[in-house]
């Protein structure tokens, strides 16, 4: 591979009026003048760039995002901008340049000409042309059309994916990532793309840690926010998928799985996106609980008996023969409904899946309807959602569990019988070997 021998030197030059101003503008390109960086604590690399607004995603302080308004790279206007470290160390920057879910349907000459515009931009700055690499590179979940530049003090790739073919194309995602040059060669080695093996089922174990107060919890699963994109099943998915080892992120799975941004509300259409996400990973589904519409008829009727009696909700329509038991959630009477579902083998199943995949250190990714369950601090009031069960406490009977919207949420807990009352599916995604 050539190497872009200039590269600090035309970066140094190009970015220096942005570090003399008073003022500096919230232009990405100072990450490309510093290589000493990348041997830098994490929090010490933001704090010397507060400028770029990075916000932690989680309190455990691993990965940062910035989506601040006028964020700009070499004085483009780019999106969301995503830091993530390793061994304490900065490891990537990712560079959302174009993503469907945040900015909209994009005309393909458009999109083919802003492709164009910054890999003539990244060529112009490294004085190559950079690597053309396969589109179905070895590990990599999306076919795609990819540029790799090694430089002195870091690795940059340009990704540009569309879905579909000829005038049917769609355009999904341009993406800039700047990688440091030790998890550059393993993610890049051989020009085989993300190789980095994922985790083996017998080693996931090791991540489950027991506290004091008896809670067990899988540790390490990163946080990731889904924005206001209805991207809660593919923002879980890639949460499960980085706590295996695999580099992927909600706008490539967004892509496999065929989400749109609004289709985080149907749990059966999140269960099918899922299903065609494990199917291009090395992963196996598993559904351990989902709810079918004998359940569902039961749990109905049952329902109507009590609140006939105790007169605490009007009963729910069921003459026509036809209903539909997410709207049945969205207008049911809580505690009455709790009382009705948290009995018998559905119940059961459902509780000890959840102890038994927490053991081995498999995180369990739950459909549910929100709002039937009251819930602070949640930027949902209602609807389909995907979260993720990441522990439980046999002693208090409770699940903890961790939503995809950044920091605040990353163990909350609730009983299991409110947990069980609202859900629809309950899944695992786990390495195939």
């Amino acid at each position: 591979m050539i190497k872009a021998a200039v590269f600090s030197l035309t970066l140094s030059a190009l970015s220096l009026g942005s570090v003399l101003s008073a003022t500096p503008a919230r232009d990405l390109d100072i990450l490309f003048m510093d290589a000493k960086m990348w041997d830098q604590p994490i929090a010490e690399v933001l704090n010397k760039r507060s400028h770029l607004a990075f916000r932690w995603l989680s309190k455990e302080k691993r990965d940062a995002r910035s989506n601040v308004k006028g964020l700009q790279l070499w004085s483009l206007p780019v999106g969301e901008t995503i830091l993530r470290s390793q061994e304490g160390k900065l490891h990537s920057f990712e560079v959302s340049i174009y993503n469907r879910g945040d900015m909209g349907v994009m005309k393909n000459e458009d999109f083919k000409q802003l492709t164009e515009k910054w890999h003539g931009l990244i060529a112009a700055k490294t004085g190559i042309d950079g690597e053309k690499m396969n589109r179905t590179q070895k590990g990599s979940v999306v076919s795609a059309n990819r540029w790799l530049w090694e430089c002195p003090g870091a690795y940059i790739a340009l990704t540009s994916s569309a879905s579909g073919y000829g005038t049917g194309k769609r355009p999904e995602f341009l993406k800039l990532t700047l990688v440091s040059v030790k998890f550059g060669r393993e993610m890049f080695s051989g020009r085989g793309g993300i190789t980095k093996s994922m985790s083996r089922r017998s080693e996931l174990k090791d991540s489950v840690e027991e506290k004091d107060n008896g809670d067990r919890v899988i540790a390490g699963v990163p946080m990731v926010d889904q924005g206001r994109k209805g991207y809660c099943a593919v923002a879980s998915a890639e949460r499960v998928f980085r706590y295996y080892g695999l580099q992927v992120d909600q706008h490539a799975m967004a892509q496999i799985a065929q989400s749109s941004a609004q289709g985080g509300t149907n749990p059966d259409r999140m269960v099918a996106s899922l299903k065609r996400v494990a199917g291009r990973t090395k992963t196996r589904l598993h559904v351990l609980y989902e709810i079918d519409h004998r359940e569902a008829e039961s749990d109905i009727k049952d329902y109507n008996r009590v609140v006939k009696k105790t007169r605490l909700a009007p009963e729910f329509p069921m003459s026509s023969g036809y209903f539909s038991f997410q709207q049945f959630l969205s207008v049911c009477h809580p505690a009455t409904l709790k009382a009705v579902r948290s009995k018998g083998t559905n119940y059961d199943r459902f509780k000890k899946a959840i102890h038994d995949k927490i053991d081995e250190g498999i995180p369990l990714l739950w459909a549910l309807q929100v709002g039937v369950i009251k819930e602070k601090g949640i930027p949902q009031a209602g609807g389909g959602h995907m979260r993720l069960i990441i522990g439980y406490n046999e002693k208090t009977d409770e699940i903890i569990y961790t939503d995809s919207w950044g920091p605040g949420h990353e163990y909350k807990r609730m009983k299991t019988p409110d947990a069980f009352a609202p859900s629809m599916h309950l899944i695992t995604i786990k390495p195939s070997s």
